[in-house]
């Protein structure tokens, strides 16, 4: 079955763009552009930035639809700058979502400045575990675990820094984390898994915790709000079970 990601993004204008495109594989980081199904007045396979340059996106809702089925999940999504960097997260969610959530911070269109969506299918099984940070400077980054059964797994950026790696000296304000695990991360019981994604200092203190989504809801993905300072050699870590 065939999977499409769609993205509605509307700028400070009241503008609109629709970003649509048929995505091959599973949790792969893959650019969406402008729709090219002729359907709509867009111009279309234009990146984000290069087809609104000089907008400033303020909304944004992802959607992923799998042909003739409700298992595809958002796992994530965000504006990025052309050396790679997260500007923004997006929210999203599965076929049924609906909403055009706020960003968490304002993107100013320019060329090189893309959409780039992963998602991944619902199933009985470990998968990739997520969580999308927004600090209170306005850096953003997106960690990722592909989960292994009954084993603490530490959860990276795109460059393979942890946690504390890529954001240490900033506060968290505010994240969504996504698990696309028909019965969670502690499916078989409280002995091998935590049922939620969690921060830890280099103790062991726990300093956090990120209870994820399944990605195929119709709500959009939800902001958990906490203020977590970050240290150089803290970590964000998924325990999971099957």
């Amino acid at each position: 079955m065939a999977t499409h990601v769609s993205v509605l993004v509307r700028f400070s204008d009241g503008s609109f763009t629709f970003l649509r495109d048929t995505i091959g594989s599973a949790d792969t980081l893959t650019e969406v552009q402008t729709d090219a199904s002729g359907l709509l007045n867009i111009t279309a396979d234009l990146s984000c930035g290069v087809a609104n340059q000089g907008k400033t996106a303020t909304h944004a809702l992802g959607k992923v639809q799998t042909d003739s089925a409700t298992s595809g999940a958002w796992n994530y999504g965000a504006f990025y700058d052309p050396q790679g960097t997260v500007l923004c997260p997006i929210q999203g969610g599965g076929s049924a979502v609906t909403g055009l959530p706020v960003l968490a911070k304002p993107v100013r269109m320019q060329s090189g400045v893309t959409v780039k969506v992963s998602y991944q299918a619902v199933a009985d099984a470990v998968k990739t575990a997520t969580i999308a940070a927004v600090c209170a400077s306005g850096k953003c980054d997106i960690f990722t675990a592909a989960a292994s059964d009954d084993a603490d797994v530490s959860m990276q950026n795109a460059s393979g820094a942890t946690w504390g790696e890529a954001l240490a000296g900033q506060t968290v304000v505010q994240a969504y984390a996504s698990y696309p695990a028909t019965n969670g991360l502690a499916d078989t019981g409280i002995v091998d898994g935590v049922d939620a994604l969690f921060i830890e200092s280099a103790s062991g203190q726990l300093l956090g915790m990120y209870a994820p989504e399944l990605g195929n809801q119709s709500t959009p993905s939800a902001w958990i709000r906490q203020a977590i300072r970050v240290s150089q050699n803290d970590t964000a870590t998924c325990r999971a079970n099957v």
